[in-house]
């Protein structure tokens, strides 16, 4: 009896335990090892999933001009900037449209006044440009560095021949054929009182066969520094004030660690944009010493524009010596540092004023 007794239980704990391994299998389909984790392979899983950065789409549409650094419309990039020839004399100041200039060259003229030339390049939309002047040779050899439309009124006599050559796309406001381009104001008196129209100059442009579109290709005028990582000119020494030394309109610039801008002043006040009333800044200037001498007629300027000089490179609140190469007339101008690698400006608007490597004295920064 007892045998049978025996007997009974170890086949009741057999079935016993039998039963409990088939349950644990059963129990397995749903373990957390499986709820968890196979589930959750095919749903990505419950760990934080490592954030992508998001892509910068601010400059979608836009391409890096290579004349002021910044971002600008993918199709305005496209067209031929726009070279204008504009007064400065306290009568002929202050100027309109000079605000929208990406360059600006400022190179002495007879009698010891400078002249401007603004390189603009979304001039389409200008209504007033100007007031426009008349051409020195010289300022066609830096139109032709960025391939731009020149505009001016009349001309030296030493400029006809530079005018004449095919890459100088000159739109004359003294020719009858450009009536619709310029027109002339009463608030000034002539012949201070010229002005453009932008959409005009781009029109005439294309009637004429310029080819308003830059050639495909063209090498960038500048090279700049990264947004992100701005050319500080740290081994430089302080550039807060800048003083190129010209006589008649005694202009300085002088520099805002704020908005890391330089503040154009001339004829001892602000010089500003007559249409807006801003006053005119710069994110870099350049000091170019050149050779100047003078004509047969002991009047007109001669500057030598190609071969090599030296200068000064100024931004951030500091400058450096620099030296310059343009190879011939309409070759690009490059600016080198004493390593003799090519500067790189920061992006915005650049300011280069020519000065007469004789008169290297009287500029002043400080």
């Amino acid at each position: 009896m007892r045998k049978l007794k025996l007997i009974l239980s170890l086949i009741v704990l057999v079935l016993a335990l039998s039963a409990c391994g088939n349950n644990s299998e059963e129990d397995d389909e749903f373990a957390p090892s499986n709820v968890f984790g196979e589930e959750n392979e095919d749903e990505g899983g419950t760990e934080e999933e490592e954030e992508k950065p998001e892509e910068d789409n601010s400059h979608e549409g836009m391409v890096r001009s290579g004349i002021s650094g910044l971002y600008i419309d993918e199709n305005d990039a496209k067209y031929r900037p726009l070279a204008i020839m504009m007064g400065n004399t306290k009568s002929a100041a202050p100027q309109s449209g000079i605000g929208e200039a990406s360059v600006v060259y400022e190179i002495p003229v007879e009698g010891g006044i400078t002249r401007l030339m603004s390189i603009i390049e979304n001039y389409k939309t200008l209504k007033k440009i100007g007031s426009a002047r008349s051409c020195r040779y010289y300022f066609c050899h830096y139109a032709a560095e960025y391939e731009a439309l020149y505009a001016h009124v009349g001309q030296s006599k030493y400029a006809k021949d530079t005018l004449a050559n095919s890459r100088v796309y000159s739109i004359n406001g003294l020719k009858g054929e450009t009536d619709s381009v310029f027109f002339r104001v009463s608030e000034r008196k002539a012949p201070h009182n010229c002005y453009a129209n932008g959409e005009a100059l781009f029109k005439f442009a294309e009637k004429k066969n310029y080819g308003v579109y830059l050639p495909e290709g063209m090498e960038d005028h500048f090279l700049f520094a990264d947004e992100n990582d701005l050319n500080e000119l740290t081994m430089g020494e302080d550039a807060s004030y800048v003083e190129p030394g010209y006589s008649v309109d005694a202009p300085y610039f002088e520099y805002n660690a704020d908005d890391e801008l330089y503040y154009r002043y001339q004829y001892k006040g602000k010089h500003v944009d007559l249409e807006t009333g801003e006053q005119l800044t710069c994110t870099n200037i350049i000091i170019q010493f050149v050779g100047i001498s003078y004509f047969d007629d002991n009047e007109s300027l001669k500057i030598g524009t190609v071969g090599k000089g030296e200068g000064f490179f100024i931004t951030h609140g500091k400058k450096i010596n620099i030296t310059w190469t343009k190879d011939s007339e309409f070759a690009i101008t490059h600016y080198y540092d004493s390593e003799g690698n090519e500067i790189k400006l920061n992006p915005g608007k650049t300011w280069i004023l020519l000065v007469n490597k004789k008169s290297a004295n009287k500029v002043v920064i400080k």
